[in-house]
């Protein structure tokens, strides 16, 4: 085969096995080799398995483990190696039978595949290079490109798998999604039902009609009890019906239903080929579920559900719906209970709370009860804290109407039910299928039921007794609870009328000490505003209480133009003063100007304010320009005449002041402190530069002109 014709089928190829082939025909054409062999590193490929061979190889196991070592050195651009170069000190002619040779056909690490000619004929051996580079090139070039090929072919194949599974669960969640939105959506239609009756036919209908189930009853647990009575269900034409005439024993159920309402493993439990059941008789048969209801690890009920009328089997989906319905149900179930507790202790709250009297009291409850809690018949009996007598206060007769039965006393010992209820007290004590009595007559059978009432300190105070000879409904859990909280209710009340005249004084005590402390706080308060206003060496004004002043006079809503003005002293020399006599004759002299100054005040609306360390300011109102003159130099001869020595003034030997003051007319809105500030500060700096110890005042003839005057 030409190189031209070798090319051509070398080009065509896309099979190893064909590239093989084409190699192999082309090799013995021209060398007549003993055996041609192409296979995988041995490095790499401990078994040493051949892909492709032609003649008698000698076994690759048997090459010196050097051999590979010395030979992956070489790359696919060297084409073809004489193993007479090895430096493995290998006799390889005598094993291979003549001279050989090795060529690496893909130098890719972790596939690297080599080209071995064994035992090529003497005389064709000269000419193996000549003859095969160009076209043992293109095979190597060939062989990797066909490797990559399937290599793109294999990781195209493994993306199209990870698509085809991304694609099958990402229709699987949506699945899900879709179902768990109709199951969110049909939780927030049944979220707020007027009552549990009403939320109990809800969730029996929306099983139904909005999440496709045939047939679904709705059962409530009472373990004390060990039964369990219906709500509503569905009968086998597909309508919802009333159960809650309807009880059973728990051991009715199923020994896999039994061990699951125990069990936390799991909420929802199928039974296959299973009875199927209707009002306790076998109608069919069919899958059987229990979604157990649970609030935290108790269950309370389930639901009970079957596939009667249509047969069908239930789906993974169905029973994902199932799962996140009992959750939520259980969630809205245990919300609405709590609600609907609070709601009727609220309100028995309110109705005995307006009650004056035990007699009363004990009246509004009997008739709150008959008429909210759902109960036949109940009396309230008075008792002291050793339960040794029963004293009748109202109750019901064997009508149901609510009557006076303080004449009724009696004594307790006899009465096991009395026995059972002193022993759980706070808890509701029961007896199930016993008389029923009326004024010491048996007047029926079924169950009573009993608790009592106790203080906080004193022990028992009252009984509440309950049966069902009127309508002889069970007494289930739901019912022992209502009655439960509605009897703290009533013991609570009870003490409160008992103690009112006391908590009334206490009341009274409690009110009168709050005014008290009220007011010590308001004084309290009012000290400190005061003295949060105060220089604490002067005892004058500070800068607070210059801005309440401020505030004060900016506040005055006045029509008319008032006077203001505005003082502004400034001890001459003080810092002299300090570092001659120190800091505390310094302090002391601050107090005796301070004391000057408080005593130029005229009234409760002046006040002088120390606003530097030797500054002090008094705001005016309603003082002319004379008036204000006059008071700047009383004060300034006032402290000269108090004779501070200071022989460290300049201007002489006491201490003195400069005084600087500005006046004028504007309407209380209007008036503008930093304005009337800046004019009595000016005259302040022309009293310092006239010499000290003397009053300036800052005159504004002309807006656009300033004239400080003596």
């Amino acid at each position: 085969m030409n190189l031209k014709s070798f090319t051509r089928k070398v080009s065509s190829t896309r099979d190893h096995r064909l590239l093989a082939e084409a190699i192999f025909d082309q090799l013995e054409n021209l060398f007549s080799p003993h055996a041609i062999a192409i296979f995988e590193d041995p490095l790499t490929n401990p078994r040493c398995s051949v892909s492709f061979s032609r003649g008698e190889l000698y076994p690759i196991q048997k090459y010196p483990e050097i051999f590979w070592d010395w030979a992956c050195q070489f790359d696919t651009s060297e084409s073809i190696i004489p193993l007479a170069i090895n430096t493995c000190n290998w006799n390889h002619t005598q094993d291979l039978g003549g001279d050989s040779y090795i060529m690496m056909l893909d130098n890719t690490p972790i596939k690297r595949t080599y080209l071995l000619i064994q035992s090529v004929q003497a005389r064709t051996a000269h000419n193996i290079y000549e003859e095969s580079y160009d076209a043992m090139q293109l095979a190597a070039a060939r062989w990797q490109c066909i490797r990559a090929e399937k290599n793109a072919s294999q990781e195209m194949r493994h993306r199209d798998i990870r698509e085809a599974q991304y694609v099958d669960e990402i229709s699987q969640r949506e699945r899900f999604i879709e179902n768990m939105k109709l199951v969110q959506q049909v939780a927030l239609e049944i979220s707020n039902p007027d009552s549990l009756k009403d939320l109990y036919y809800k969730a029996v209908e929306a099983l139904r009609e909005r999440l496709g189930f045939d047939r679904t009853t709705l059962m409530l647990l009472d373990m004390k009890k060990r039964s369990f009575s219906g709500t509503y269900g569905t009968d086998e034409s597909g309508v919802t019906i009333d159960e809650f005439h309807t009880q059973y024993d728990l051991h009715q159920l199923s020994e896999e239903y039994i061990a699951a309402l125990s069990s936390l493993e799991s909420n929802l439990v199928i039974i296959e080929d299973a009875p199927i059941y209707t009002a306790g008789k076998v109608v069919g048969q069919g899958w059987n579920a229990m979604l157990i209801l649970r609030d935290g690890n108790e269950p309370f009920g389930w639901f009970a559900l079957d596939n009667f009328i249509h047969r069908k089997p239930i789906t993974a989906y169905q029973k994902q719906m199932l799962d996140s319905f009992g959750s939520l149900f259980s969630q809205i179930y245990i919300r609405k209970r709590q609600e609907q507790n609070v709601r009727m202790l609220h309100s028995s709250m309110v109705e005995l709370s307006r009650c004056t009297t035990v007699s009363d009291v004990c009246k509004s409850a009997v008739t709150f009860a008959i008429k909210n809690l759902g109960i036949d018949r109940m009396a309230v009996f008075l008792t002291d804290e050793n339960c040794s007598y029963m004293q009748g206060t109202w109750g019901t007769d064997i009508q149901g109407n609510v009557v006076d039965e303080s004449y009724f006393f009696g004594e307790t010992q006899n009465f096991s039910l009395i026995n059972l209820a002193r022993a759980v007290p706070s808890e509701v004590a029961f007896e199930e299928s016993v008389p029923i009595y009326h004024d010491c007559n048996i007047v029926g059978f079924g169950w009573a039921a009993m608790t009592v009432l106790t203080s906080n300190s004193s022990g028992p105070i009252a009984f509440i007794a309950v049966d069902n000879l009127l309508t002889r409904a069970p007494l289930t859990s739901q019912l022992r609870e209502v009655i439960r909280m509605f009897s703290s209710s009533l013991a609570e009340v009870l003490q409160r009328t008992q103690a009112q005249e006391a908590i009334r004084e206490l009341n009274e005590n409690l009110e009168l000490e709050v005014q008290n402390r009220t007011k010590e706080l308001e004084e309290a308060n009012r000290q400190l505003e005061v003295l949060s206003k105060l220089d604490p060496l002067t005892r004058l004004g500070n800068r607070r209480m210059l801005e309440h002043v401020m505030q004060k006079y900016c506040a005055l809503d006045c029509e008319e133009a008032m006077s203001f003005g505005l003082i502004l002293i400034d001890i001459d020399h003080f810092g002299l003063f300090n570092n001659h006599y120190g800091h505390l004759e310094g302090d002391i002299a601050l107090m005796r100007i301070g004391n000057i100054l408080e005593h130029h005040t005229k009234d409760e609306d002046e006040v002088f304010c120390r606003i530097g360390g030797e500054e002090f300011v008094l705001l005016m109102i309603g003082s002319n320009q004379e008036e204000v003159r006059l008071r700047a130099e009383c004060i300034r001869q006032c402290i000269e005449d108090e004779g501070i020595k200071h022989q460290h003034n300049p201007e002489g030997e006491l201490l003195t002041v400069s005084v600087g003051y500005s006046c004028y007319k504007t309407k209380g809105k209007d008036f503008n402190f930093d304005h009337l500030y800046q004019l009595s500060d000016k005259a302040l700096y022309q009293a310092k530069s006239s010499g000290r110890n003397c009053v300036k005042r800052y005159e504004l003839k002309d807006p656009q002109k300033d004239q400080i005057v003596a």
